[in-house]
């Protein structure tokens, strides 16, 4: 499962603000979410490689989709436990990132949150019933 997102993150100096688009691709594996994304600048040229960051589910602390108006598409947005967990994709703030998904996506970004948490939810209560 694989759903391509992207977000802009403006960035400023003094006297300049920079605008920064990430376009990528995020999936789900096993025990871990996978972002592959690249950094452009406005006008569209590459500012990056590749790059590839995977983060341990257990580290996620909550996913949720959130609907956007009507026609376009939503926001995925994924909290970690600590702020360092995401620190390493661009744009994230807070242990938090807002992904930007199309409306045609928009069911997969449903499934991906409601199978996190469902798995999320499901240790929680293996780890209650271990106390």
């Amino acid at each position: 499962m694989s759903i391509p997102y992207n977000y802009s993150m403006y960035e400023s100096d003094d006297l300049n603000v920079k605008v920064k688009e990430v376009k990528g691709i995020i999936s789900y594996s096993d025990d871990e979410l996978l972002f592959e994304y690249k950094v452009y600048d406005a006008m569209g040229n590459g500012l990056s490689n590749l790059s590839k960051f995977a983060i341990h589910i257990d580290n996620i602390k909550k996913m949720k989709y959130k609907k956007g108006f009507l026609f376009t598409g939503g926001k995925l947005i994924v909290e970690a436990d600590k702020w360092a967990f995401l620190e390493p994709l661009p744009g994230s703030e807070q242990g938090r990132i807002k992904l930007n998904v199309k409306r045609r996506d928009k069911g997969e970004a449903i499934r991906l949150s409601t199978k996190l948490n469902l798995y999320m939810s499901q240790k929680r209560l293996d780890d209650m019933d271990r106390e």
